[in-house]
């Protein structure tokens, strides 16, 4: 059972089904993990490291797609937007790392309450 078959006949032509076998395993297991890391942000929105996590889960999910189709197509586009987002990923990371320090150093805890102590 796969959550999404797309029509890429239209944008290659023919193809062999055990490409379009891989195309679909790989797109639902990035759109799995994309699901995971949403459903898990979700569900754990208080803490805060517990949120980065996710949200990275989500980035890896969406290179994951950008990278296998860019494969199939030959076309590098998607790896150099691959490219782009894991370097977003990496300076947001790096921004609420920082963040995180300072809310543990401030209240000794990483949830979000913190937020409302620091008054600016």
């Amino acid at each position: 059972m796969t959550f999404f078959t797309p029509n890429i006949t239209l944008i290659i032509g023919p193809m062999n089904p055990t490409v379009f076998l891989e195309l679909a395993t790989w797109l639902n297991f990035s759109i799995l993990l994309f699901f995971i890391g949403l459903i898990s942000m979700l569900m754990n929105w208080k803490n805060f490291l517990i949120t980065l996590l996710c949200i990275e889960l989500m980035y890896f999910g969406i290179v994951i797609s950008f990278l296998f189709v860019s494969d199939l197509l030959g076309d590098p586009k998607g790896q150099i937007y691959a490219l782009i987002v894991l370097i977003l990923a990496a300076a947001e990371s790096a921004i609420g790392l920082g963040i995180l320090v300072v809310l543990y150093r401030f209240g000794k805890s990483v949830d979000f309450q913190g937020y409302a102590k620091l008054r600016g």
